[in-house]
Parts: C-alpha cells; structure tokens; sequence
C-alpha cells in the first residue's frame, strides 16, 4: 500500500520571495523508509509539514492511504500520520509518561480518558525508545537527548502506520540513533513506513531504502542511496566538494566532506 503520495506540491512562506517547495512530488509505500537530504532551506522541513497537513499545499495533491487529505478529519489524518518537529517542546510541565499518552489521543472519544490500553500502549513505545526509565520525570527536566527520545515515544504511541519525523537523530548520541533506526526498521517489515529530514549522510545511506534530495525547493534527485550519494550529484547541490566510498561491510555508500589539510 502506499502510505503517502505527494504529487506537484507548492508552498510560499508568507513574506517569502521565493516558493519553499516548488513543485515537488513524493511517496512512500508500506515497508519503507524514505529520507529527505538536502542543504539548509531546501524546502526539507516544510515539504515535510505539507506531507502531514501541518501546513496547506498550495497547489498539488496529497493522498494518505490512497485518501486525499483534504477530505479526512483531524483525528483521521493523526491515525495515518505522526509527526516529530525539528524542535520539540522543552518547557513542559508533564511527565514523559504524560507526554507519551498524548500520542493515544486520535484513539480516543471526544471526553474520553485514556484506558489500560493506551498506558500499555505508552509504555511500550516508550521502552522502545529507551525512555521508560525517565517515565515520571517532567520534560522541562530532561536533556535535549531525552526530551527527544520521549516525544519520539509519542509519536510510536499514536500507532500511525506513516511516520513524519524531522531530524530525529539531531539530539541523539550513536546509541539512541541506532536503536531508532532499527526500530523505524521493524515498523517497516510490519508494513508501516516513515519519512526522515536528515542532514547525516552517512546515516541516510544506512537507515533508508530511497532517498529524495532536495535543493530550491525542488527535487534534485531521487532513488536508491547508491545512486544519489554519490560526489556528481551531492556537489552541485551542497556547493562542496565530497569523498563517497563504499562500506566495507555493507556495501552502503559513506559520505564524508573534502577537508584540505
């Protein structure tokens, strides 16, 4: 199935000279992740926001399992998509378990309170981010690490089938970042998928089937990771000159910049 379709998108920021996303097309299928690269103010983060309804596509289609998403109610479109932002919250008052239980809100009735159910659920997303031991600890009292590993934790509880996350590695030490590849990994080989914003290179290559590279709000390049990480097409992109070799164990492209000594 395939679990988000952008087609044409546009979007101008209000004030902006130019479009933030011109024009760009992308999808997601079940059992894949999929990683959006590109230098800063290439559109990555709004072509994000776009693909979760965050903010209105002013021009194009967006289709969440095969539904436009223009036709689906809030709570319908939070039970197909979840979205972590680039910078969540800091100054909250809740406990991370609290924070968690947020994720469960589009399963529940209008006045409804969350159930044995949605705790069961809340702690195990939390478990799976390595976080339950921070559970009754407020957030505004978390690392930045933590805190992010917590609000990831909301977004596994909302049970949503597509993940929109937005550099969810940013805060997260080489541990945690590879315990939220492997879990983004299991969701995909149960048929969910996920849409990463990423700046790491090298970790794009390892953690994603496809990679979309954006660049003026515009899709550069698009498809497997050893065919868009390589120097003739990062180059002009970034405005940097780049070494891609193969990892010797995997096989998967590692990109690292040309620093002269």
């Amino acid at each position: 199935m395939t679990l988000l379709e952008g087609r044409q998108l546009r979007y101008r920021h209000s004030g902006s000279a130019g479009e933030a996303v011109a024009g760009a097309s992308i999808a997601v299928a079940g059992g894949e992740v999929v990683g959006i690269i590109g230098p800063n103010a290439a559109g990555k983060s709004t072509l994000a926001r776009l693909c979760c309804g965050l903010l209105p596509a002013q021009n194009g289609t967006i289709l969440l399992q095969g539904a436009p998403m223009a036709t689906l109610s809030r709570r319908d479109r939070a039970r197909r998509v979840a979205f972590l932002p680039q910078h969540p919250p800091y100054d909250l008052s809740f406990t991370a378990r609290e924070v968690a239980l947020m994720g469960r809100a589009p399963h529940l009735g209008l006045w409804s309170l969350e159930g044995p159910h949605d705790l069961e659920r809340a702690n195990a997303a939390l478990s799976e981010v390595d976080a339950l031991d921070l559970a009754e600890r407020p957030v505004s009292q978390l690392s930045g690490g933590e805190r992010q590993r917590v609000f990831l934790a909301r977004a596994f509880a909302q049970e949503a089938a597509l993940l929109v996350l937005d550099e969810p590695t940013a805060a997260l030490d080489l541990a945690h970042q590879v315990l939220l590849v492997n879990a983004l990994r299991r969701r995909a080989r149960g048929g969910g998928g996920a849409l990463l914003v990423l700046h790491d290179l090298a970790l794009a290559g390892a953690a994603c089937d496809r990679l979309v590279l954006m660049h003026g709000g515009r899709v550069a390049a698009e498809g497997a990771p050893a065919d868009v990480l390589r120097p003739a097409v990062l180059e002009p992109v970034y405005g940097t000159e780049v070494e891609v070799m193969a990892n010797p164990a995997t096989g998967q492209p590692l990109v690292a910049p040309r620093i002269l000594r």
